[in-house]
């Protein structure tokens, strides 16, 4: 009996060895469809409907905090559920909380240079549901998610998310929080529907892990308003396991909240929250950001931004403002993704100074499209979830040294491109009204006293309105010219 057992042991090794040698060798496996599949069953009782599935191929590991994605399974209720292999969960309880997917099968490997990717091929985070465990294996559901009714449906996971824990993982180091630690997946899952029977396949992809994520924000003032704004630019630094030569795109994620604070005689100031909102965010390198700088003199203060930067060419742009600790904790950064933009405002009563700005926290990166070699990848990003601290990188606002007559000339330039937004247009149409009072009235002057001046004025102004009588009277041979056609014509046909 015993000998039995350690045969059934050593088969279920070999099985799994094979698979994991057809996984390296063709990249794709054939996996066994969970029929009837419901919410109400156990992991255990979903994965041994595989009769191949060996619970002792996944031993327990106490040192081990990983978890690790073995099966999806789509429900017969349009559910889709995800099975974990947890190491550590017989000694340290661990739940999975989101899945960075996406349903299509273009993510994670090298792409042609112009193909494009629509919205609905990005990546997204989605949340899990526990519903239950037995030992090291535990079944999630995929919240928000409704199988397609397309008779081949793909499954695309980039990495799978844990809350991060204090005493396991690695702290940050800087003054950011850490969130979430995320662990990479990197399988496609297929589903295939025929003849009414489910089948699975499941194929190895690529991923880029993002090392050493930071986030931050800087602060910059709108110009002088009785009522104040800043604008605040939020950016996560970071470098990856890939040597990348150019960054052509990437998916952000990102959770906001609004936020008010009230300070003054008996108020505490301590913040108070809304409700939060996850975001996500598609960038790439032909987009820019800015601040809106509307304020009185706001030219002083108008900065633009690329939303995507090496880390070179956003400490050359930033790196007279950033503190000592900011430099420090972007050490080692090779890549700068600017996601967004928030307002920041102040009122003030007699008794209270009230702040309202946007909180942004739980930064990741889903994606990234980048050039290695001349070739083009697309892959989903394998990154941890960071917080941003609550102070800004920059200790002071920073100012341009741009004069008030190069900001009116490019406010003239935007206005008759037809790109100026209102405080543009209006800068633009007083400086040319300023202009042309102003400039008879300095002629009128400087004539008066220096005749001199004066007869050269008046002779170029004669020259001017010659010339423009003479232009004046062409025009109107010109119009005239067919109508004093059509009339020869006529006295012609009448005999005149």
């Amino acid at each position: 009996m015993k000998s039995k057992q350690v045969c059934k042991r050593l088969f279920g090794v070999f099985f799994a060895f094979l698979l994991l040698v057809s996984a390296v060798m063709s990249g794709r496996v054939i996996l066994p469809a969970f029929a009837a599949t419901t919410q109400y069953t156990s992991v255990l009782e979903d994965l041994q409907k595989d009769s191949e599935f060996n619970a002792s191929a996944y031993p327990d590991n106490a040192a081990d905090y990983s978890i690790r994605v073995i099966q999806i399974a789509e429900s017969t209720d349009g559910e889709l559920f995800v099975y974990t292999y947890q190491p550590s969960q017989k000694t340290q309880y661990l739940i999975a909380t989101e899945i960075n997917m996406s349903l299509t099968e273009k993510l994670g490997r090298e792409v042609a240079e112009d193909e494009e990717m629509s919205a609905a091929d990005r990546p997204q985070l989605y949340s899990l549901m526990f519903l239950s465990s037995n030992g090291v294996f535990c079944k999630y559901l995929v919240n928000d998610l409704k199988v397609s009714s397309e008779s081949i449906r793909y499954y695309n996971i980039s990495s799978i998310y844990r809350a991060w824990l204090k005493g396991i993982d690695k702290e940050t180091g800087d003054d950011n929080v850490k969130d979430a630690v995320a662990f990479a997946v990197g399988r496609l899952y297929v589903a295939k529907t025929e003849n009414g029977v489910v089948s699975y396949a499941c194929e190895e992809r690529q991923t880029i892990r993002i090392e050493n994520p930071v986030a931050g924000y800087l602060e910059y003032s709108d110009g002088f308003k009785f009522c104040p704004t800043w604008c605040d630019r939020h950016y996560i630094a970071f470098s990856t396991d890939w040597d990348i030569d150019y960054l052509k795109s990437a998916d952000v994620s990102y959770v906001s909240r609004l936020a008010s604070a009230s300070y003054g005689l008996g108020l505490s100031g301590k913040p108070n929250y809304g409700e939060p909102k996850k975001k996500e965010v598609t960038l790439n390198g032909t987009q820019v950001g800015g601040n809106p700088a509307d304020g009185w003199f706001g030219y002083q203060s108008k900065f633009e931004w690329e939303r995507i930067q090496s880390i070179n060419e956003f400490l050359n742009e930033t790196g007279n403002i950033l503190s000592d600790s900011a430099k420090e904790k972007l050490n080692g950064a090779q890549w700068v993704l600017n996601f967004c933009e928030t307002q920041r405002s102040g009122i003030s009563t007699p008794t209270a100074t009230v702040i309202n700005w946007t909180d942004v926290s739980e930064v990741t990166v889903l994606r990234l499209e980048f050039v290695k070699n001349n070739k083009v990848y697309n892959l989903g990003a394998v990154s941890d979830k960071v917080t941003e601290p609550d102070s800004p990188d920059n200790p002071t606002i920073p100012t341009n040294d741009k004069s008030f007559w190069e900001y009116v000339w490019e406010c003239i330039v935007k206005l008759f491109q037809g790109k100026a937004n209102f405080v543009e247009t209006l800068v633009a149409i007083v400086a040319i009204l300023v202009v042309l009072v102003l400039l008879p009235v300095a002629v009128l002057i400087l004539s008066l006293v220096f005749p001199a001046f004066g007869a050269v004025v008046k002779l170029i102004f004669k020259g001017i309105w010659a010339a423009f009588v003479w232009v004046c009277k062409g025009l109107w041979w010109l119009i005239c010219l067919p109508f004093k056609g059509i009339a020869a014509l006529v006295r012609k046909i009448r005999g005149e």
